[in-house]
């Protein structure tokens, strides 16, 4: 987990029935976080300003060789893009994640992660924070190289597909408080990035924080 990412832990009521106990993270726009996710609970990322984008990561915790794959999860849903009822898949064909909620409903599962390398040759930027960094830097106290960092889910990416097969790259529409809740169907070690991307449409041309909650759930989204 990056330095800047703020913890804490809290019971928190639903309007009606049990308590659910619940993790917080706070992610400043530009920066990433890393935790473990247990089957069974919910992963709520929450747009705290809108138009940001969340890079997602995951590998199984009881084996690094298996981890969250776009590819297999395309093949699956025969799809290009994700939306509510998908299973997500590994690289096994084990489903790892459920969309449970989602109210942008505009995800990408095609874009790669931005990188350094992305930064100096299409923008001419040295130094500029990537989702790449973000995942190496979040990964790295469970002994995840950078290499192996799989293609992420972007969650609230705005990347239309056209009907000559290209697609875009555009300002994502959603709005302060809109959320994605995945169940997680395996543990999981999970990473999400608070895309740093300022130079294109992709955050609104201004990277902002992400929420995450991992919720101990009885079975109903809160």
């Amino acid at each position: 987990m990056s330095e800047e990412a703020k913890v804490r832990d809290q019971s928190v009521a639903a309007e009606s029935g049990p308590y659910l106990e619940r993790q917080e993270i706070l992610v400043p726009g530009g920066h990433g976080t890393a935790f473990v996710a247990r089957a069974g609970q919910l992963v709520e990322i929450v747009d705290v300003e809108g138009q940001q984008v969340a890079d997602f990561v995951a590998f199984a915790e009881r084996n690094r060789t298996e981890w969250l794959s776009t590819t297999h999860t395309r093949s699956a849903i025969l799809r290009l893009t994700v939306e509510v009822g998908d299973r997500l898949e590994s690289n096994w064909r084990h489903p790892m994640f459920e969309i449970l909620h989602d109210d942008v409903g505009r995800n990408d599962i095609i874009t790669s992660m931005c990188d350094d390398r992305r930064y100096l040759l299409d923008y001419k930027v040295e130094g500029h924070r990537s989702c790449r960094t973000n995942f190496t830097e979040a990964l790295e106290p469970w002994g995840i190289a950078e290499w192996q960092i799989p293609d992420p889910f972007n969650f609230f990416q705005n990347a239309p597909i056209h009907p000559d097969r290209t697609f875009g790259n555009e300002i994502p529409s959603g709005r302060p408080g809109d959320k994605l809740v995945l169940r997680t169907l395996m543990d999981a070690i999970v990473s999400v990035s608070a895309c740093p991307q300022d130079l294109n449409p992709c955050n609104g041309f201004r990277p902002s924080p992400l929420v995450i909650r991992i919720i101990d759930s009885p079975g109903a989204v809160p």
